[in-house]
């Protein structure tokens, strides 16, 4: 299984703020955000003593914050291995996308009626930001959860934010997958700039239909890299 190079596992994304608190929280943020960005793979076995070294955490810490995340999906305990990043399958990412379209939808649409003026400034500002982040490759994950985060916001749903939240947790490593693509993140960023346009409009079907545009977009690529990953697994290749 490839890992990422040891230059990666030294990043500031493993650096915990020895005064902030609560420290398990930061370490699951920490390890959340390093498969995100692809810092750990699909399958990579999670070392506790590199781990612990690398965040200056205890082992108990770092045990407690791995739980969490298996809980979350994000980890898997593995008899006789240890800890390893969730693979995702087909089927998984089926299900991922097709949940992701119908709460996006949902919230772009209650976005476009019900956001206030102040709301709707703060989405812009966030498509905004993602669109730079897009351009520079760098900042992605963070402008990317700004920008869930403002939608959120205006659309007043607590249930399925928190349901989207933890599916994107999920989808992280998707998301890593299919913006390896550039046309993908081309396409992804004028997406959103459309369904962004629904709703300054204020044109909640619109809004709907672009969020559940912009998902089936991203899950039809990321069905075929996995499908594709699949076929060269079988052959050997």
């Amino acid at each position: 299984m490839p890992t990422a190079p040891p230059a990666a596992r030294t990043s500031p994304v493993l650096r915990i703020a020895a005064a902030a608190a609560p420290l398990r929280q930061q370490v699951v943020s920490a390890v959340r955000d390093a498969v995100a960005e692809g810092r750990y793979l699909p399958g990579e076995r999670l070392v506790e003593r590199e781990l612990c070294e690398l965040m200056g955490v205890s082992r108990t810490c770092l045990r407690e914050a791995l739980r969490e995340l298996e809980n979350d999906g994000i980890v898997t305990s593995v008899p006789n291995r240890g800890v390893i990043v969730s693979t995702i399958g087909l089927r998984d990412a089926r299900e991922i996308y097709e949940m992701r379209a119908m709460l996006e939808g949902l919230l772009a649409e209650r976005f476009a009626r019900m956001a206030s003026s102040a709301q709707l400034t703060a989405l812009e500002q966030a498509v905004d930001a993602l669109a730079q982040a897009y351009e520079s490759g760098t900042g992605l994950l963070e402008a990317k959860r700004a920008f869930y985060e403002a939608l959120i916001g205006g659309a007043d749903h607590d249930l399925a934010a928190s349901m989207l939240r933890s599916i994107q947790l999920r989808a992280s490593q998707l998301r890593n997958m299919t913006l390896s693509d550039p046309d993908r993140a081309r396409h992804s960023i004028a997406e959103i700039r459309q369904l962004l346009k629904a709703i300054k409009k204020r044109d909640p079907v619109a809004a709907q239909a672009a969020a559940h545009k912009h998902v089936q977009n991203a899950g039809a690529l990321a069905l075929r890299l996995l499908e594709r990953a699949g076929a060269q697994a079988a052959s050997g290749g």
